[in-house]
């Protein structure tokens, strides 16, 4: 009985840890876009350096299709888009 009571204790737990956590395993970004889409851009999501991640990732939702794709954060105009994020950040 108490063997039951402890399984479902933790199976609960499991359940309620993993409900409001999302741990991204790895890197969200396998290849990254260079050429210019910024007229294209409606949304620009910044996801800095983590336990899963060593680098800085750069995710744009594109305007009409809503298509994401990963952004080289060492072309020259997403250098650019990034210093507007962090500006925009900034109080």
């Amino acid at each position: 009985m108490i063997y039951r009571t402890s399984a479902v204790f933790l199976l609960l737990l499991i359940i309620t840890l993993s409900a409001g956590v999302s741990i991204e395993p790895r890197c969200r970004c396998s290849g990254v876009e260079s050429r210019r889409v910024g007229k294209l851009i409606e949304r620009v999501e910044l996801f800095p350096p983590n336990a899963h991640c060593a680098h800085t990732e750069l995710i744009a939702t594109l305007k009409h299709s809503g298509k994401q794709i990963c952004l080289d954060t060492k072309a020259h105009w997403v250098m650019k888009v990034i210093e507007r994020i962090m500006a925009n950040r900034s109080p």
